[in-house]
């Protein structure tokens, strides 16, 4: 099985992965450093994205970046898009050194639902989940989820657009 985990920046892609990996004996291809490959930050096309999985490609994968819900191919099993309430996306990346511009993009995009939208419109099987509070329970319902049991979150942070809005002015 491959599963593409994806999201907005700092909502928990790479420690949900890793988590996942160690507990159900999966290998983790982060595409990040495999399309960045030394560089700080350089436009990447989604030719690159494909190009990047179908050379590192391998059975019980679990790919992730904030580009993996746009791998093409039918090898993956479905995506699981984390989603965190934008209030709590911009105290992240606050902490990681974000630019303004750049954490005010990333939190209307989460508030906009921009990911799940994105993935949404690939042809797979898309699952939301709602990674704002507990690590724990993330873990348990992404654990359902690639045991073919469990349903993703539906989640809705578009309440909080007027609010992200007036913390930038």
């Amino acid at each position: 099985m491959i599963i593409a985990i994806s999201g907005t920046p700092g909502t928990g892609k790479h420690t949900i992965a890793k988590i996942l990996a160690k507990e159900m004996k999966y290998k983790v291809l982060d595409l990040n450093p495999v399309l960045n490959s030394g560089k700080k930050e350089k436009e990447v096309t989604l030719k690159e994205v494909n190009l990047a999985f179908q050379r590192n490609k391998t059975d019980n994968l679990i790919v992730v970046s904030h580009l993996a819900h746009f791998i093409k191919s039918n090898k993956i099993n479905f995506v699981i898009v984390l989603r965190t309430n934008p209030l709590v996306l911009v105290k992240r990346l606050k902490k990681r050194g974000y630019k303004k511009s750049k954490i005010y993009d990333n939190a209307i995009f989460e508030a906009m639902d921009g990911t799940y939208a994105e993935a949404s419109k690939m042809k797979k099987e898309v699952f939301q989940i709602n990674n704002t509070k507990n690590l724990e329970m993330t873990i348990k319902k992404a654990k359902s989820i690639i045991n073919g049991k469990g349903k993703g979150d539906i989640v809705d942070f578009s309440d909080t657009i007027l609010k992200i809005e007036k913390m930038f002015k």
